[in-house]
């Protein structure tokens, strides 16, 4: 099957961009300023507001909490009547809760939980779509508090789910005061509702912070109002979907409507109040459906626009060149890192934290706060912290003489992370790999609430560092000379523990990890000796890929096998490390021109692969999954997944999202597919790659079909993310979109859980892996 290309001619033309950014205001950051950290962002650009200001067309009171029943109580403390805190009325519900287990906490999550839980008698609440209620929590000393909600429908859609995920809803509060908690559930089955139940987890206290969580709960309410778009490639209505920092010199500058009965649309310059577009708005048919399309590519003017099309109205953003639309979401993404910083103190979101915290190998142990936290949870992982490393080391670089500040910015965060690296290996292979931390810990060594990570000799995890201690090398030799040769040192040493692998563990993962090593202490080095090992990596990345035709009457080649056997297609549903194999080719084929014949060959094709399936999503052009093979589903579950895909043969078919279980989300998986391709596309020179991958960067910015952008505050209509110990972190992006149940479309309700809406640094470092190509 051959796909078409349905790229619009337009969209080819020239683009411009914009920046907007938050700094406690909505005000922009100048070139050269960086703004102090932590960086704040404005409510009223959250989703949580626009929830806030929605008419309310009905509600029904459930409960006004001035009697017990139907209230029951589960778990970790006490749920009482309390008439110390109504928000009305005499009286508030009372969840108290211990902040702690009385053992060690299970594998480093929390201890538990404590619930109260409202019993309803199997009622049918199908028309209503939204919960509200108020609570009070009383927390002394915590930085961040947060509730979670979990829905119970015991009709044919059962909610929970099977992974215990889909009608889960954590929501992040303000400390001693009323919060009103919105939760639109639409997307829930609710023909049979057996409860509602408000959850406390016990994550933990910092030193110094109460060891009794109090929550005074009042007022709970079932109402109907106008519900967020939540499933499908559709526009959501009354919304217009646009990239709401902007559009970049030389890329598309695309926006969709949902309104079919408007003619045209007009670009306005915000400082003049003058229409410099009024164009007609075209439609577009494509294989996600067919798209009210506004094409602006011809406005090259510098400035600060909006959009209008027929009552419908964007918020300002602006048109400049690529650095500056962007420059606002790196900083951003460096205030995630900085506000994930583990054993630090973060205004407003936690102390030095976890300095109990060790990693053991035999007899010895290290301490492992420093570093960044990974997500939502508390936890840390290596090859994740050393990518971020290596993002930021590689933009600061590039970066050094156009953006001094933001350079050594970058330089300075970067130094945390490479830090980390080095004081949590042991010298013999062994490392902090991974460690799970799930709350928060009183700091003494030896206490209750200890769990102590086990170092790991992962040839993968070496690989990664060894890389990353080599480009720290380079990026340091001059500022730091001793910190540059102990990086060196290291790099050296972690390589060679990175290379030693049975040949029967080698796949293209491990081959491109350890062919960027090579290159990169070929780099800091020029010791010719590490050229041989690369090309031997480059050569078994080749014969992983599918160089002829998959299958009779399907033409399509160029991806990855996970060897040379060609029996597994390579894929990821969760962390994604496709780009390395690619990157690595490509660097290969910078250094060693004359020798590139084949390398290039094998970039050709896989540009050419995602040229044509791309065109499946369009006018998105999200990356897609891949090819699955039907014979290689494991269960009923993957099969029906797969089979919900675009059929190619009896056999293969094209999936958009990956085939999945309960970690869903598909930022990972496409931002590093584009890192891939954008290297790719610089080697080969080739514009129409480079366009159709700056479309990922308009996806999370708001150019998808729920009109929100996914990196916290930036941008618009920017919904909560799972980071419930540390709050909503600015510029933090989440696991990503996923799609509901087995289906193959877009799926982003209006509820909070891991791992999908789980804010996570790997789609961040991503982020600025994609800034350093296309700054």
């Amino acid at each position: 099957m051959k796909l078409p290309l349905l790229l619009h001619a337009a969209s080819l033309c020239g683009a411009i961009g914009c920046l907007l950014s938050c700094t406690g205001s909505t005000g922009n950051v100048p070139s050269g300023d960086i703004p102090s950290m932590p960086l704040r962002a404005p409510y009223e650009n959250t989703l949580e507001y626009a929830w806030s200001q929605k008419t309310v067309s009905d509600s029904r009171l459930l409960s006004d909490m001035e009697a017990m029943d139907p209230w029951t109580h589960r778990g970790y403390g006490d749920l009482s009547l309390s008439t110390d805190n109504p928000y009305q009325g005499k009286a508030s519900l009372l969840l108290t809760s211990p902040t702690k287990g009385e053992s060690t906490p299970p594998d480093g999550r929390p201890w538990g939980v404590a619930s109260a839980i409202y019993r309803v008698d199997g009622e049918d609440w199908t028309d209503w779509n939204r919960l509200s209620f108020r609570i009070y929590p009383d927390l002394p000393g915590f930085k961040v508090v947060s509730i979670s909600l979990v829905f119970h429908n015991d009709g044919e859609d059962k909610v929970p789910d099977s992974y215990g995920r889909n009608g889960l809803n954590y929501q992040v509060l303000e400390n001693h005061t009323w919060n009103t908690v919105y939760w639109e559930i639409a997307h829930l089955g609710r023909e049979k509702v057996s409860a509602v139940e408000i959850r406390y987890r016990l994550q933990g206290n910092e030193p110094g912070a109460a060891e009794t969580a109090r929550y005074y709960i009042d007022d709970l309410y079932l109402e109907k109002v106008d519900a967020d778009h939540f499933e499908g490639w559709n526009v959501a209505p009354g919304q217009i979907a646009y990239n709401h920092a902007g559009y970049a010199t030389g890329y598309p500058k695309l926006a969709f409507t949902p309104d079919a009965s408007v003619e045209t649309f007009r670009l306005k310059d915000v400082e003049t109040g003058k229409v410099v577009l009024e164009a007609p708005v075209a439609t577009q048919s494509t294989p996600t459906g067919d798209f009210r399309v506004m094409d602006f590519s011809r406005v090259d003017s510098k400035g600060t626009y909006l959009l209008e099309a027929g009552g419908l109205r964007t918020k300002p953003f602006l048109i400049d060149h690529f650095a500056a639309v962007y420059r606002s979401s790196i900083i951003k993404t460096i205030n995630h890192f900085y506000t994930q910083r583990c054993g630090y103190a973060v205004e407003g979101v936690h102390d030095a934290c976890h300095l109990d915290w060790v990693s053991t190998h035999n007899d010895r142990m290290v301490s492992i706060h420093g570093g960044w936290h990974d997500a939502g949870d508390l936890s840390q992982g290596l090859v994740n912290t050393a990518e971020a490393a290596y993002a930021m080391l590689l933009l600061a670089g590039k970066l050094k003489t156009s953006d001094e500040a933001l350079a050594d910015r970058l330089l300075e965060e970067a130094r945390w992370g490479v830090d980390w690296m080095l004081k949590t290996r042991f010298g013999d292979g062994f490392r902090n790999v991974w460690a799970t931390k799930d709350m928060w810990t009183d700091n003494i060594i030896g206490s209750e609430d200890d769990f102590a990570s086990r170092a790991q000799n992962s040839p993968h995890a070496n690989l990664v560092s060894a890389t990353t201690e080599a480009i720290a090398f380079l990026l340091f030799k001059d500022r730091d000379p001793d910190f540059a040769r102990y990086a060196l040192a290291s790099a050296i040493e972690d390589y060679a523990f990175g290379i030693d692998i049975d040949e029967r563990r080698m796949n293209v993962e491990l081959a491109g990890a350890a062919l960027n090593a090579a290159l990169a202490l070929y780099e800091a080095t020029g010791d010719e000796t590490y050229k041989a090992p690369a090309v031997s990596y480059a050569d078994y990345i080749v014969r992983c890929q599918q160089q002829a035709d998959l299958d009779e009457g399907v033409a399509l080649k160029g991806f990855f096998y996970r060897n040379p056997s060609k029996e597994t297609i390579l894929h990821y549903p969760h962390r994604s490390h496709e780009q390395d194999a690619v990157v690595g080719l490509a660097k290969l084929a910078n250094l060693f021109p004359s020798e590139a014949g084949e390398w290039k060959k094998a970039l050709q094709l896989y540009a050419d692969f995602y040229k044509e399936t791309a065109a499946a999503n369009a006018p998105y052009y999200m990356l897609p999954a891949g090819i699955y093979d039907l014979t290689q589903a494991r269960d009923e579950v993957e099969n029906e997944q797969i089979r919900n895909g675009i059929q190619l043969n009896d056999r293969y078919y094209l999936k958009r999202f990956p085939v999945w279980t309960s970690f869903r989300g598909n930022s990972g998986t496409t931002l590093t597919q584009a890192k891939g391709l954008s290297v790719v596309a610089a080697c080969l020179g080739d514009e129409e790659l480079k366009q159709i991958v700056y479309r990922a960067l308009d996806w999370h910015l708001g150019l998808n079909p729920f009109a929100q952008s996914l990196m916290y505050g930036e941008g618009y209509r920017y919904a909560g993310q799972y980071s419930v110990t540390s709050g909503n972190l600015v510029g933090g992006l989440p696991v990503g979109i996923q799609t509901h149940f087995n289906r193959d479309q877009p799926y982003w309700p209006a509820e909070n859980c891991y791992n999908w809406k789980e804010i996570w640094v790997h789609p961040s470092c991503r982020w600025l892996m994609l800034m350093h190509d296309f700054v």
